[in-house]
């Protein structure tokens, strides 16, 4: 056999298909029942497998892991379930949504389409096992309790830099120096001390981004 015609064999679709004789009555059951709560591409998908299963009696394996997932998500039960989820979403879990948000556009990669929706449209409520995701993971929940907890210094305090070999970036330069406190940050971080300061180091004229573990209430 020819390079070409092996290439072809490896090609060649071998997936198991899904013979179900109430296939049919399947996917109307499922179109009557969420016609309303559909995407235009999920009535379209439906309406193509219709007429695929009245043909051949049967779908490929992809189209039919497609079908559950469009069919459990129209089920009666499970559309109740997210209705009663809408009906007790409260300004407190839009915040913390959107807090959870912003977690995630600041440290990547997880979940960006999600939280870029959450932030760009006020009506969107994600779905409850989503939200679970999102906000009650130990992360997320670090970095609301950091949050929640509030600044250690604010704007216009005397702070004086650590001096310690774990001072790092930047401000490093400046240990054991005291700084004024220009600017301070919403902390989106899990890791306890994370919050980030603009300080201005005395006798500095550029400003300096640290964190808050780096700093301590200065004596002066």
């Amino acid at each position: 056999m020819g390079y070409y015609g092996y290439r072809h064999m490896r090609r060649k679709n071998t997936a198991p298909r899904q013979d179900n004789p109430a296939l049919v009555a399947r996917i109307e059951k499922t179109v009557a029942h969420g016609t309303s709560v559909m995407t235009d591409w999920e009535r379209n998908f439906l309406g193509s497998l219709l007429d695929s299963a009245k043909k051949w009696g049967r779908l490929t394996a992809k189209q039919h892991e497609v079908f559950q997932r469009i069919e459990k998500k129209l089920d009666p039960e499970v559309q109740k379930a997210r209705k009663d989820w809408n009906q007790g979403w409260s300004d407190e879990m839009a915040e913390k949504a959107r807090f959870a948000a912003k977690y995630y556009k600041s440290n990547p990669p997880y979940f960006g389409d999600a939280a870029e929706r959450i932030l760009n449209d006020s009506s969107y409520i994600p779905p409850e096992k989503l939200y679970r995701k999102m906000v009650e993971n130990k992360y997320v929940q670090r970095a609301l309790q950091n949050a929640q907890t509030g600044p250690l210094y604010e704007v216009g305090s005397m702070v004086t830099v650590r001096d310690a070999a774990s001072v790092v970036g930047p401000i490093r330069r400046f240990r054991g120096k005291n700084a004024v406190v220009i600017e301070v940050n919403d902390n989106l971080s899990a890791t306890k001390g994370a919050r980030v300061y603009k300080v201005l180091p005395i006798g500095s004229v550029t400003p300096v981004n640290t964190e808050e573990r780096y700093l301590k209430k200065s004596r002066i």
